[in-house]
């Protein structure tokens, strides 16, 4: 359980740093990409640290939820101020890392939350 926390940890440190490579790289077009790796990393990083302190079902669920909203709110985002034919031509990796790491992200948490809730199981 520790493991994976830490992962997805290093998931939301190492997510602003890849984008900040991209930027410099003209991989992405603007900083917001930056920032929006690191906001829709800590927001769930705070709900799933508060679930593992307190034990609580609920912050799981509350970090799931941020992490399927930012998959679904990314390529719309991106399509909005790209447009298909940018988007589709030139930022496709950006996107790429950017959904990928959500996505790990989301198996990190649906992790802990299935070894949570065996726990809780047993207790019980």
């Amino acid at each position: 359980m520790k493991k994976a926390y830490f992962i997805f940890l290093g998931t939301v440190i190492c997510a602003p740093i890849i984008f900040l490579v991209y930027l410099k790289n003209d991989l992405v077009c603007a900083p917001r990409a930056i920032l929006s790796s690191a906001i829709f990393g800590i927001i769930p990083l705070f709900f799933l640290t508060i679930a593992i302190l307190k034990k609580k079902k609920n912050f799981y669920y509350f970090s799931i939820l941020v992490l399927i909203i930012e998959i679904i709110i990314t390529p719309i985002i991106m399509l909005n101020r790209l447009g298909w034919e940018k988007f589709i031509n030139e930022r496709l990796l950006a996107f790429f890392t950017f959904e990928g790491i959500a996505i790990m992200q989301l198996l990190i948490v649906v992790s802990l939350l299935k070894d949570f809730l065996k726990l809780q199981k047993k207790i019980a």
